[in-house]
C-alpha cells in the first residue's frame, strides 16, 4: 500500500495466507505452494502522498517564482528541478496492488510475519523495467510446520493495464512462479506452483480507496479473493481493513486483517498488520511487521 494509493487497500506479497491456514487443517506442508506461504503486502498511503508531494510541488512553485533568475546567471534550467516520487508497496495487506515501481528503480520490503506453528521473514525485492511493469524475487526463510530454512524462491512480474477512469477502476495483472528445488532440504519439491491474479483500485475520495484482487493458484484448483478499504489519516498515516479467502474443492477459508503503515519520508514506510480466520473451529491468528524502502 501507499499513503496516496493507500488512502486505498494496503499495498504486498503475493498473498498466500487462507492457503496456508487450509494447507494445516489437511495436515499439508504449506510451504511448497505459492498460494501456501505468509506474504503480507500493502498499498495503503498513496492518496496522502498524493497531497503531500502537491504541496511539496505548491513550495518548489514559489521558490521558481523567487530564483528564477538564477538560471539565468548560472545556466541552468529551473525546470530541471527533479520530480518527487513516492513509495508504494505491496505490503503489509493480503491484496496485491495496482501501482508498480518507476523506471529504473529499486525497491526492497522487508517484514516478518508471526502465527502459530510460524515464524517467517519477508523479503520481496522489485524493480521498474518500464513505466507499466515490474519484476520481483520473493525470498521467505524461516520455520513453518517444524520445518527450517529457505522457502522456494518465487519470481513475480506485475504488469499495469490501465489507470482509473471515473468509475472504471485501474487494472493491474499480476504473476508468481516459484521452483521447488531451489530451496533448503526442508522446503524442497519438485513443483512449479503458480498463482495469477488481476488487481483492482477504485479512489473513492482523496482519502478512501477500495482495492480487490481475483486469482487462481493451485493449478487453477483455488480461487483466491481479497477485498480491502483504506483510509488515510493524515498525510503519512494510512490504514485498512481487509477481507481475503481462498475457495477451493475440498475446503473454503475466510479470513479479516487491519493494519496501519506510516510514511516516514517520502521513500521510506514502516508498517504493522494482525489478522484472524472467520467461521474456522482454530484460532488462526497472525501479526506481521516491516519496513520497505525505494531506492530514488
Amino acid at each position: 500500500m501507499t499513503t496516496k494509493k493507500k488512502a486505498r487497500t494496503a499495498n504486498s506479497t503475493y498473498k498466500k495466507l487462507a492457503v496456508q491456514w487450509l494447507k494445516e487443517v489437511l495436515c499439508f506442508v504449506s510451504s511448497s505452494v505459492v498460494a501456501d506461504s505468509f506474504r503480507l503486502r500493502n498499498r495503503q498511503l498513496l492518496v496522502a502522498a498524493k497531497r503531500y508531494l502537491q504541496t511539496k510541488q505548491s513550495i518548489v512553485n514559489r521558490i521558481k517564482k523567487i530564483i528564477f533568475i538564477l538560471p539565468l546567471l548560472f545556466g541552468v534550467s529551473i525546470n530541471s528541478i527533479a520530480q518527487e516520487i513516492t513509495i508504494s508497496t505491496d505490503r503489509p495487506d493480503q491484496s496485491d496492488g495496482v501501482s508498480t515501481v518507476p523506471i529504473g528503480k529499486f525497491q526492497i520490503e522487508e517484514g516478518v510475519t508471526l502465527a502459530k506453528n510460524t515464524a517467517i521473514n519477508n523479503l520481496m525485492m522489485r524493480y521498474g523495467i518500464t513505466h507499466s511493469t515490474e519484476i520481483r524475487l520473493l525470498l521467505d526463510a524461516g520455520e513453518e510446520f517444524k520445518n527450517y530454512g529457505l522457502q522456494p524462491i518465487t519470481l513475480s512480474l506485475k504488469q499495469r493495464i490501465i489507470e482509473q477512469h471515473k468509475f472504471i477502476p485501474a487494472i493491474s495483472f499480476v504473476g508468481y512462479l516459484s521452483y521447488g528445488r531451489i530451496a533448503t532440504k526442508d522446503f524442497q519439491n519438485n513443483d512449479w506452483p503458480f498463482q495469477v491474479k488481476f488487481a483492482f483500485e477504485n479512489e473513492i475520495t482523496d482519502r478512501i480507496s477500495l482495492g480487490y484482487n481475483i486469482g487462481t493458484s493451485n493449478k487453477f484448483k483455488n480461487l483466491d479473493l481479497s477485498a480491502g478499504l483504506g483510509y488515510a489519516i493524515t498525510d503519512e498515516i494510512a490504514s485498512f481493513i481487509e477481507y481475503f479467502s481462498t475457495i477451493s474443492e475440498i475446503a473454503d477459508e475466510h479470513n479479516v486483517d487491519l493494519g496501519v503503515m506510516y510514511l516516514i519520508t517520502p521513500l521510506f514506510q514502516i508498517d504493522l498488520a494482525c489478522g484472524h480466520s472467520l467461521f474456522a473451529k482454530d484460532d488462526r491468528f497472525f501479526i506481521t511487521l516491516g519496513a520497505s524502502y525505494l531506492f530514488n
